[in-house]
């Protein structure tokens, strides 16, 4: 007899804790469940659309998360602002307080549509971004109400199947129907898996966690929820065990309405009541009848078409609300029906196929366009209770840790994806099949068994077989393989030629305070690409559970029923990943604090093993430090230990997702890992309000008539801290009475300085003499913040004043040329034209000259009325080219430089003549048969510098001579030549030129001769 080994040494229990089927399994929100991954079945590869969709999602999730978290500290940040503010104004109204309350109210709209939209996708990070208290501190309470809440809320608990093509886009929302209304509700992260497992619908159940708001989306609740009361009325154990293995309101006639609707944007009836009271009422009642041997049948009507007031919509509980009040008010007495189905046309934008409650009273199912067994059988399961069935997947065919579960991976099996029968476990969960009834044995004891095909009536025999796996290290329960034999009868006629009815099929399933699904085992993996078609274990083929000391042997198999030999031979000890829950902190910090976490570890080894050891260890960013910690745990305890972790100094603001990681010390493969929450938010410095710098730039008015209007001008300096908001300050003078002044006010940011001025103005009675007063700056936030500038007004009766005039300057000199570089004088006449009450004053004289010239000053001293001449030399530069250059000359009163005058004058360079160039004789040597190059100009030289070129040459009597591109001259002897030879060239610096000549010599034999040095 053949022996298959179609699973790794591993006792069911490990296995269940690997894959979060345990009491205490990962979190719902967990880092691992945020985005799972969904194989392929059997091998096969998911789809390109639907790989496409699920990193469309992931990329989804990290742009809400990432615009969620920059929107929070923004928030955060505009809160303090506005605190500061509301502090400053000391409750007074003021502008830039209705432009923080704006920007709140933006923000606050904004991160609720973010938080919608992450809700589906990662309800762990929209926890994370909820503001810490003390950071609304200060927040209008109309604008604190619209954030997130800490509540606690009771009613009936409600769940929802929502099932689409894609097995990675399904999911199972949870509602709480309170006394106002319908409620999301989401597991916090440190909920396990099997206390989600425990949820019954209709259970009275009190939720406490944050309620987030949302006009369209409606309100949602993230946290804990603890059962109150189940569906029969009974409280929940101290255990926590209350969920059943069986089901209730499974048996007998299902009163069921069928509601056709349609909406006032798609009036489309793509079904006759006819064509569905047949498929629902015909072959899907059919389906129920045979797979529950007679128990269950529907009956029932179908109604409408029923147009709903609404344009088309998935919101499928605004949907139900609004059809049952159509059905109401078209005389429907919907008391008469346990079930309500509700069939529409297709709205491709929805996704999912069809929604199903988890049971209810009454339940109520959503058909998404589709009309066929599949799916109104699938939802019509989850209405009475059942959740999905699921393939267990190992590519090698041993359970291990890389074996993933894939919802609606059980093709043979209609809660997964077929129009096959209900498994063996699912029958005795809808009550159809049972122990009692000797349809279900228990095998406790080595024996062989018969087992009848689970398809038809009871011939005596056994439909399914439970055969002990091990004992759960958690809740100390039984697990159980459950071995069921199916063929070709029936609904399940379409395994007609399938491999599949040759041998007995396998499930796995979880203790009865962890239900989650039926796991199917393929027996021969990687057989072919339809691999359950082949799943079953063939006669003559053996499964073995070593762990858990069991083996199952198919010893025969007809169209009659199988032989099955269950053997026992005790288990052996499997270590598993241990079960890391994590409790979050939600301090924001400033950068370099120590933030301190809570970590339960469970050991989720099989109950054979020994003690262990595990490490609890986080991953940290550079420069950042943490710690760890360890703890020893028998097989199933759960302990809490603590960890803290310590951002750099220089933190950006920001929320950190940090690695965290339990680890099995003697197997380091044994891990079980989460995520915590760091938020980094710097210190908001508090906004210090200070008095105004004031410096004033004139402070005294010279003498004035009475009811002279003086300008005084200064500067002032807002000087709040940086984090403040900016403010106006307000500038006054305090004058005598009866004198005027203007006020004005400026608006500063904090550091920021302005020009500012104000006009005092005398009384026109004002007596002769000298008045001091003072001006005033103070901060239009607090008017006691305020600091003041010394200031005197003279006033002076008109006949005696002095009044100051410009003064009158002429210039004469530099009538001719003059070369450049030469020093010229000009004589500059100053007048003093103050009125005679005045002083005498002081004339600074000075000339502007072009750049690179120079020029002298003078200072004179005049009585009023009195003039004198003084010299003024000017050299212009070396450089200066010929022409005339306009000068300046300028005398001011030094008492009050905006009494000036100036004259204007001329210096002109004369043309310099141009001198002929010097052309200087060389000389060079050459043997025969060779020529020589000679550099003629290098010698040559320009009185003033121009450029020189070669313009000619003369030709030898013994050679001939070239004259080349670049400027020299190249001599080539002849035949004759002999001794020496010379010619002459002609320079030219543009304008002039000059000859000299070249003598060549004969040298004693060398290549060439040189001349002067010249080559």
């Amino acid at each position: 007899m053949s022996s298959v080994h179609c699973a790794a040494a591993r006792t069911d229990s490990t296995f269940l804790k690997t894959f979060g089927l345990g009491l205490l399994g990962a979190g719902l929100l967990s880092a691992s469940a945020i985005m799972p991954v969904h194989a392929g079945t059997h091998g096969e590869q998911t789809s390109a659309a639907a790989q496409a969709k699920r990193e469309a999602k992931q990329q989804a999730r990290l742009t809400h998360k990432a615009e969620l978290e920059t929107q929070t500290l923004q928030l955060s940040a505009a809160a303090a602002q506005f605190l500061n503010a509301t502090k400053s104004n000391e409750g007074a109204s003021h502008a830039s307080d209705a432009a923080l309350y704006q920007q709140l109210e933006a923000l606050v709209a904004a991160r609720q549509v973010e938080q919608q939209a992450l809700l589906t996708l990662d309800p762990y990070s929209v926890v994370s971004s909820v503001l810490p208290m003390a950071k609304r501190r200060g927040m209008p309470a109309e604008i604190q109400a619209k954030l997130a809440q800490k509540k606690t809320i009771s009613g009936e608990l409600e769940m929802v199947y929502e099932d689409f093509d894609d097995a990675g886009e399904h999911r199972l929302q949870y509602m709480v129907r309170t006394e106002t209304g319908l409620i999301k509700f989401f597991l916090a992260s440190g909920s396990s898996k099997a206390q989600a497992n425990q949820l019954q619908p209709g259970a009275k159940v009190r939720a406490e966690g944050w309620l987030f708001g949302g006009d369209e989306a409606g309100d949602a609740l993230i946290g804990d929820l603890e059962v109150l009361a189940l569906t029969d009325g009974n409280t929940v154990s101290s255990s926590g065990t209350g969920a059943a293995l069986s089901l209730a309101n499974t048996t007998g006639e299902q009163r069921i309405l069928v509601l056709l609707l349609n909406f006032q944007d798609n009036p489309q009836q793509p079904w006759t009541p006819a064509e569905v009271q047949q498929m629902v009422f015909g072959k899907v009642n059919d389906f129920y009848l045979e797979a529950s041997y007679g128990q269950t049948w529907l009956s029932g009507d179908v109604k409408g078409y029923l147009t709903l007031p609404i344009n088309s919509t998935c919101d499928y509980y605004g949907m139900d609300s609004y059809a049952q009040q159509a059905a109401r008010d078209s005389g429907i007495d919907l008391s008469q029906y346990q079930r309500l189905v509700y069939m529409m046309p297709k709205m491709e934008g929805c996704g999912w196929l069809g929604q199903g409650t988890l049971g209810g009273n009454p339940s109520r199912a959503w058909i998404n366009g589709e009309l066929n067994l599949e799916t109104i059988g699938h939802e019509l399961g989850h209405n009475l209770g059942l959740r999905h069935a699921k393939e267990m997947s190992c590519g090698s065919g041993y359970l291990s840790n890389t074996c993933v579960d894939i919802t609606y991976g059980d093709k043979l099996d209609v809660m997964g994806d077929s129009q096959g029968h209900f498994n063996v476990f699912n029958k005795a969960r809808l009550g159809w099949l049972s122990e009692s009834s000797g349809e279900i044995v228990t095998v406790n004891v080595d024996g062989t068994y018969r087992l009848e095909p689970l398809v038809g009536e009871s011939q005596g025999g056994a439909k399914g077989l439970k055969v002990r796996r091990g004992t759960d290290s958690l809740s100390g329960e039984p697990l159980w393989y459950y071995l069921e034999y199916r063929q070709a009868v029936g609904f399940d006629s379409y395994l007609s030629g399938k491999a599949v009815t040759e041998g007995v099929l396998v499930h796995l399933n979880s203790s009865k305070t962890g239900i989650d699904s039926s796991l199917i085992l393929d027996m021969t993996p990687q057989s072919s690409v339809a691999d359950l078609d082949d799943a079953g274990l063939k006669a003559g083929y053996s499964y073995t559970d070593n762990d858990a000391g069991v083996t199952i042997t198919t010893e025969s198999a007809d169209r009659s029923g199988a032989e099955v030999t269950v053997s026992y031979s005790g288990g052996t000890c499997v270590q598993a990943n241990p079960t890391l829950a994590l409790s979050q902190n939600s301090d924001w910090v400033a950068p370099g604090t120590a933030v301190t976490y809570s970590a339960t570890v469970t050991n989720n080894d099989s109950l054979e093993c020994g003690d262990s050891q595990f490490s609890v260890s986080v991953q940290v960013p550079a420069n950042w430090s943490a710690s760890s910690a360890s703890l020893s745990l028998a097989p199933g305890a759960t302990a809490n230990v603590s960890f803290s972790v310590v951002s750099s100094g220089d933190a950006n603001d920001g929320f950190y997702d940090l690695d965290v990681t339990a680890q099995n010390a003697q197997d380091s493969n044994l891990v079980a890992t989460g995520l915590v929450s760091y938020v980094v938010q710097a210190p908001v410095a508090q906004c210090v309000l200070a008095a105004p710098q004031f410096v004033l730039t004139n402070n005294s008015s010279g003498e004035v008539a009475p009811g002279t209007g003086v300008v005084y001008q200064g500067i002032v300096t807002n000087l709040d801290s940086d984090s403040c908001d900016v403010s106006d300050f307000n500038l006054a003078a305090n004058v005598p009475a009866g004198w005027s002044a203007t006020a004005t006010m400026v608006n500063l940011a904090p550091g920021q300085s302005q020009n500012v001025s104000l006009t005092v103005t005398s009384s026109l009675s004002a007596a002769d003499g000298q008045f001091d007063f003072n001006l005033i700056a103070s901060n239009g936030q607090n008017a006691g913040l305020q600091s003041s500038a010394n200031a005197s007004y003279t006033v002076l009766d008109p006949a005696k004043q002095c009044t100051l005039a410009q003064p009158s300057v002429s210039v004469s000199g530099g009538a001719g040329e003059y070369d450049a570089g030469s020093l010229v004088p000009y004589t500059v006449t100053v007048t003093n034209q103050n009125a005679d009450s005045c002083a005498d004053a002081v004339f600074a004289i000075s000339a502007t000259v072009p750049q690179g010239w120079n020029a002298n000053g003078a200072t004179v001293s005049l009585a009023s009325g009195q003039s004198t001449s003084v010299v003024v030399s000017v050299s212009s530069a070396q450089s200066a080219t010929a022409g005339a250059y306009g000068l300046g000359f300028s005398a001011a009163d030094k008492s009050d430089n905006q009494y000036q005058a100036s004259a204007q004058a001329q210096y002109k360079v004369a043309q310099q003549a141009n001198t002929a160039p010097v052309a200087v004789n060389d000389s060079a040597s050459v043997s025969s048969g060779s020529s020589v190059i000679i550099a003629v100009l290098s010698n040559d030289s320009d009185p003033e510098g121009d450029t020189l070129t070669l313009v000619s040459v003369t030709q030898g009597s013994k050679g001939s001579v070239t004259l080349l591109a670049d400027g020299r001259v190249q001599y080539t002897p002849g035949k004759r030549f002999k001794g020496s030879d010379s010619f002459s060239y002609t320079i030219s610096d543009g304008e002039l030129t000059a000859t000299a000549s070249v003598t060549i010599g004969q040298s004693g034999g060398g290549t060439g001769g040189k001349g002067n040095g010249k080559k």
